[in-house]
């Protein structure tokens, strides 16, 4: 869920940012027709055109505003810009057909990929009619090819970009070496649990755990197979740790922190201790046990995570120095 709201919240920066340069440019493009068509007495068209700078005025200001309303954009910028071309096809004549290419890729670009493509066929399914209507028949066929390979194109251009961001997301949230979440995404999503407990009271455990004597693996058997122990570490917890409101997080070099959501004391210790005994007699090293030392706390009323994490981190410093390979709390 860290690693979804993270990605959610920077796919939805990219619908900010080109939304805000779409209606821009459209402001900017469309208001001096909107006054021509007034001044030529062309009041449904100049109507219409004043709805649709509207709607991109409001869009515009909820971009700036760091708001994202595709709601707004598929249920009131697109029909008004398809019945406003409709209109102007009629009123016009042929080279309105001209105007109906920035409409699909603006669709593109303000859109999430699904509600594009449905915002794509509503409109051509509308104007293609109009369009067969008023337009010669050669004509019509270069707007045809051309439009539908405008609109192909875009629809590959905006895969590929959502794809991409998708990925480099992923990449910036997560530990390149065992797929775990980062430590980036760490502070996130403690305010995220924090706000949770103080509205609703729901218990919250945090588990930091350090592999013991790690140094001595690197140095004795190379960085090669600690980077093994750590991947094996990784996925001995996301076998254990199964449940999806749980979290797991590779905080440091060799330590690894777990959120247990709707988890009293209790049950956190014992999570823990299966922890510790189950790495203990996994077969990480062919020859010898690969141990962690576990610190345990709950969250507090009044705590934020500084505190609950200094708390817990002091667990982790007594499970050390009390032998290792044990559970402090």
């Amino acid at each position: 869920m860290g690693t979804q709201i993270k990605t959610t919240r920077d796919i939805t920066d990219f619908r900010i940012k080109s939304t805000l340069g779409v209606t821009i440019i459209a402001l900017c493009i469309l208001t001096p027709f909107s006054i021509n068509n007034f001044l030529q007495a062309r009041f449904t068209l100049g109507i219409g055109s004043v709805f649709v700078l509207i709607l991109c005025a409001i869009n515009a200001w909820n971009c700036v505003q760091n708001r994202y309303s595709p709601s707004l954009i598929l249920y009131g910028l697109v029909p008004a810009v398809t019945l406003f071309l409709f209109f102007a096809l009629q009123e016009q004549g042929p080279f309105i057909a001209f105007w109906c290419y920035p409409a699909l890729i603006g669709f593109y670009y303000m859109l999430p990929e699904n509600q594009a493509r449905v915002a794509n066929v509503v409109f051509l399914c509308i104007i293609f009619p109009q369009a067969w209507g008023i337009l010669e028949q050669s004509f019509m066929i270069r707007f045809a090819v051309t439009i539908l390979g405008v609109s192909a194109f875009s629809a590959m251009f905006l895969r590929v970009i959502t794809a991409q961001e998708k990925i480099l997301t992923m990449q910036a949230v997560t530990d390149p070496l065992t797929g775990l979440l980062n430590r980036k995404t760490l502070e996130d999503k403690f305010e995220e649990i924090i706000s949770q407990n103080h509205r609703t009271g729901t218990p919250m455990t945090l588990l930091i755990l350090d592999l013991d004597h790690f140094k001595e693996i690197n140095d004795k058997r190379g960085h090669h197979t600690g980077d093994k122990v750590l991947r094996g570490v990784a996925d001995f917890l996301q076998k254990r740790i199964y449940r999806r409101t749980d979290k797991i997080f590779r905080i440091g070099g060799e330590e690894f922190l777990v959120l247990l959501y709707n988890t009293n004391v209790t049950d956190g210790l014992e999570v823990a201790e299966e922890l510790c005994s189950g790495l203990a007699s996994s077969p990480l090293l062919p020859d010898q046990p690969v141990t962690v030392s576990i610190g345990v706390t709950v969250l507090r009323p009044g705590d934020d995570w500084q505190d609950w994490m200094k708390r817990c981190d002091e667990n982790l410093y007594k499970a050390k120095q009390g032998g290792r390979n044990m559970v402090v709390s």
